[in-house]
């Protein structure tokens, strides 16, 4: 599934073969939200989408021994937290009717899952402005004068977290009562709620003890569950929904209807973020406290950032999704460091025939090293870097500008060279970054691959920049020259450089940057043309022929190598949490491991899976991600699940 729908595994491991698509709800759930909504998410479920479901890749997924592993996995959440629900209160020596109780909620929690893949899921949030009442500002003038301050709720935001479970009236129960078990696991006390003829429950969250009084409350809106968080009381979320479902809700917001068109597939899921509303309340709401916000959000490019909408579904046995996000007007930051020009196969450097995923952007480099420099002093905006006043009263964009030029200095004074004069002006716009397993181990075999203008001042900056490091170093440097069938490869050895051997070169017109040689050396033979390069097979050359031929970057990933990765470590990782969490030295019966075989065969679930491919296109007024995928994890083209394995391991021990 798309990256997005980071749930629907679970979900669709509990999906029916049986069901069949239906029509929209007599009335849309999202008529109860308000029209000035700042983020909404809706993911239909698996019901209405059934027959584009089992044609997809997590059909046949699903329907094999992979899916019964899911299955089974999902099936043992409810009895691990059952396990505790039901004994602690009998060990407490509380009443038959509370482990009564219990085991019903607990029943209840077996079929959420079940639910919530059948009728889908609405998320829906936002942010505004303290709305001061007359009332309110004369209490704080009051207090004010007699010494006090005013109360948080006089001078913060309301924020407000909607979730609704569309269609699910009849259902209630079964989300009711897995909220009764969650809360119960943390100790939290439950209130009924009955608000003009709804009937719920809410949380008894102590008020005006913290800087801000949160509620929580669920109940049966109509035909819908709702779970309500904020700052407002449930009764006056309960009367704004009667009042928008009069108005039509968010149905009318022309994000909303933007994200409705389904393109060229059937959408599943769909969205929106009005970001223009979002930042414009962080400069009015946090501008007048943090100095140069405003021109920091605007310099990172998000303060021209004005609306992402996003939709995903099936198409054939592809999941499908496009991301849009509105960048019009004049561009800054990040938004200003992509270039607008085709980057195809034949842009690409020579590339291990193994490749898993690269990523190929077009990319201004000046601009990029200037919206770095934006990102630090974001970042940063906290510390003093000693050039903020200058003697004299400067505006926070002079501020800002001193402090990025102070970092400029920095940079040029570490590496010995002009950034602006004696090496940007003379790379490329093409920016590539690989992996490939035969030529290091995931992460750690990463190669960045820079197009240059003029190699050998190129070559001129990255000698002086070698003499400098070299002259700062904590430890000895030494660096290694060797020639490659007539290209110089340049090895750094030294103590702090742990398990990697930083190694680059110039060849032909990229500038090649690794962990280790062998990286760097390969990509040398297959510029000439001694060993095979990569080239998308078939099947995959099919798809991209089919894909927007305009798009300023391209993005390869074969999920097979992430999913064998995981598979073959997977079963070391589940019998190390089984043996430290599940066994008791004193009495070797409580040993109850972990079962290790639900771990999917790594080569039977990766049999149904192809590569997945995405497309970046900007027309200058938004920037388009359309993505054709099997299967993805998040930050997968960065190849970090090693990392995340070893980190687990160490959690453990």
């Amino acid at each position: 599934m798309p990256r997005s729908l980071a749930l629907a595994l679970v979900a669709l491991a509990f999906a029916s073969p049986t069901f069949a698509a239906d029509g929209s709800p007599a009335t849309a759930p999202e008529r109860l939200l308000p029209p000035t909504t700042q983020f909404y998410a809706r993911w239909d479920g698996i019901t209405a989408h059934n027959e584009a479901y089992k044609k997809s890749v997590w059909g046949s997924v699903m329907a094999g021994p992979t899916g019964d592993s899911v299955r089974a996995l999902v099936a043992k959440g409810p009895k691990l937290i059952g396990s505790s629900v039901l004994a602690d209160p009998l060990l407490d020596g509380q009443s038959p009717a509370e482990l009564k109780s219990n085991l019903v909620d607990l029943k209840s929690a077996e079929k959420f899952v079940d639910l919530i893949a059948d009728r889908g899921v609405i998320v829906a949030g936002e942010v505004r402005e303290a709305a001061p009442t007359i009332r309110g500002v004369g209490g704080a003038l009051t207090g004010l004068l007699s010494g006090k301050l005013p109360s948080a709720d006089a001078i913060l935001p309301d924020a407000q977290l909607i979730v609704i479970v569309p269609d699910s009236g009849d259902k209630a129960e079964v989300l009711f009562g897995s909220l009764r078990l969650l809360m119960h696991k943390a100790e939290t006390k439950i209130e009924s709620l009955n608000v003009k003829g709804r009937k719920g429950f809410r949380l008894d969250v102590p008020q005006g003890e913290g800087p801000v009084n949160l509620n929580v409350a669920w109940w049966v809106e109509g035909k819908h569950f709702v779970f309500y968080t904020g700052t407002r009381k449930p009764e006056a979320i309960i009367t704004e929904m009667e009042a928008n479902a009069k108005k039509g809700g968010i149905t009318g917001h022309p994000l909303f209807q933007r994200a409705l068109k389904t393109g060229e597939f059937e959408t599943i899921t769909r969205g929106f973020v009005d970001t223009e509303k979002v930042v414009g309340l962080a400069k009015s709401l946090a501008g007048p406290f943090v100095p140069g916000l405003k021109e920091r959000l605007d310099g990172i490019g998000i303060g021209g950032l004005k609306a992402i909408v996003f939709t995903s579904g099936f198409d054939g046995k592809e999941s499908r999704a496009v991301y849009e996000f509105d960048v019009p007007g004049e561009r800054k930051g990040f938004a200003k460091a992509l270039k607008n020009q085709p980057f195809g196969l034949n842009d690409l450097p020579p590339m291990p025939p193994d490749v898993s995923r690269f990523s190929a952007l077009r990319l201004d480099p000046a601009a990029t090293y200037d919206a770095g420099l934006s990102l630090i002093d974001f970042l940063t905006m906290n510390e003093d870097f000693g050039v903020e006043d200058g003697g004299k009263k400067q505006t926070p964009a002079d501020v800002i500008k001193a402090r990025k030029d102070f970092m400029a200095r920095e940079v040029d004074k570490f590496l010995g060279i002009s950034m602006k004069d004696d090496l940007l002006p003379h790379l490329g716009d093409k920016f590539v970054v690989y992996q490939s397993p035969s030529e290091g181990l995931s992460v750690f075999g990463t190669v960045v691959c820079v197009s240059c203008k003029d190699p050998a001042k190129v070559r001129a900056a990255t000698d002086r920049v070698q003499r400098a490091l070299e002259a700062v170093a904590n430890s000895p440097i030494k660096v290694r020259k060797k020639m490659v069938k007539g290209v110089e490869v340049r090895e750094f050895y030294a103590r702090g450089f742990g398990v990697i051997t930083p190694t680059y070169a110039i060849v032909g017109e990229w500038l090649v940057i690794a962990g280790h040689p062998q990286a760097v050396q390969g990509v040398i033979f297959r510029t000439k043309g001694d060993i095979e390069k990569w080239k998308p097979e078939a099947e995959t050359a099919k798809r991209l022929a089919k894909m927007p031929q305009d798009g300023c970057g391209l993005q390869y990933c074969n999920p097979k190598s992430t999913v064998q990765n995981l598979c073959c470590v997977g079963p070391l990782l589940v019998s190390t949490l089984g043996l430290r969490n599940q066994f008791s030295e004193n009495n070797e019966t409580d040993f109850d491991p972990i079962d290790v075989g639900l771990v999917p065969n790594g080569h039977e679930l990766s049999r149904h899976l192809f590569p997945n491919l995405t497309v970046t296109r900007d027309d200058g007024k938004t920037i388009r991600v359309e993505v054709n995928e099997s299967f993805s994890l998040p930050l997968e083209v960065i190849g970090l699940e090693p990392l995340v394995i070893f980190s687990g391991l160490g959690l453990v021990f």
